[in-house]
C-alpha cells in the first residue's frame, strides 16, 4: 500500500523559516518533495524562473513563499527596488501559475502576510504587492475549483524567522507587547498545511487564514 497521499510537492523558499517547516511536515505526505532556496530559484530573476519551469511542468502541491523586501519608507523606494520586488512577489508567481500545471485534487498554498489586512507604512512594498497577488489568487480560485484544486492564502503575523529578526531589534521587548506574549512557531504552519492536505479539506478554497497571534485590530 502506498503510504504517500501525493506524488509531488514543490515548496518555494523551503530552506528556512516557514518554508522549511512545511518541507519537514510534508515528508510523510508527499513522495517527492522539491524544496527550493532562493539560490535554487531566484524569483526576482526572470531567467531563473524560466529555467525552473523548463524542469518542472506539473505538481500536486505548490507552496508559494518568498523572503520579504526591505523595511523602507515610501520616499526611499526607488524604481529599481519596486521592479525587483514586483518580479519577486508578483510577476514570477503569475508566470509559475501560467506554466505549471497543478494536478487534479491538488493544493496551492501562498504565504502572504497579516499586513494585507492592516498595511504598515514601513512595509509598503510587501503589503502592496502581497495584496495584489492575493487578489489574483482569489480571482483564480473558482477556475482551479473546477479541477478540484484548492487555494489557501496563509497570512502570518510575527513568527520566529530570520525575517522578523531583521525587522525587529529587540525581540524580547517586542514579544511583551504581543497578545500571546510570544512570536509564532513556524512548525504550526507546517502542521496546518499537513492537516489540510491529509484530511482533504476543500471548503475553504479562495480564503485567507490569518496566523497572527491576535495582533490584528480589525474583524
Amino acid at each position: 500500500m502506498n503510504k504517500f497521499k501525493y506524488k509531488k510537492s514543490i515548496i518555494l523558499g523551503g530552506s528556512k523559516g516557514i518554508g522549511r517547516s512545511v518541507t519537514k511536515a510534508l515528508k510523510k505526505t508527499s513522495k517527492k518533495i522539491i524544496s527550493l532556496s532562493s539560490k535554487d530559484l531566484d524569483l526576482s530573476n526572470s531567467y531563473s524562473v524560466k529555467q525552473f519551469l523548463k524542469t518542472h511542468n506539473n505538481t500536486d502541491i505548490l507552496f508559494l513563499n518568498s523572503g520579504g523586501p526591505p523595511n523602507l519608507k515610501f520616499e526611499e523606494i526607488t524604481n529599481d527596488i519596486w521592479i525587483r520586488y514586483f518580479k519577486q512577489l508578483f510577476l514570477s508567481y503569475c508566470e509559475i501559475l501560467r506554466k505549471l500545471k497543478i494536478n487534479k485534487g491538488g493544493y496551492i498554498f501562498y504565504i502572504s502576510s497579516s499586513i494585507i489586512k492592516e498595511p504598515e507604512e514601513n512595509l509598503i512594498i510587501s503589503s502592496s504587492l502581497r495584496i495584489g497577488f492575493s487578489s489574483v489568487l482569489k480571482s483564480l480560485s473558482k477556475k482551479y475549483a473546477k479541477n478540484n484544486v484548492s487555494i489557501i492564502n496563509i497570512a502570518p503575523g510575527p513568527f520566529k524567522t530570520q525575517r522578523v529578526k531583521e525587522l525587529i531589534k529587540n525581540i524580547s521587548e517586542y514579544e511583551k507587547k504581543l497578545p500571546l506574549k510570544k512570536l509564532g512557531n513556524p512548525d504550526e504552519i507546517g502542521k496546518f498545511v499537513k492537516f489540510i492536505i491529509d484530511n482533504k479539506i476543500r471548503y475553504i478554497t479562495g480564503s485567507t487564514v490569518y496566523f497572527d497571534g491576535g495582533i490584528s485590530k480589525s474583524l
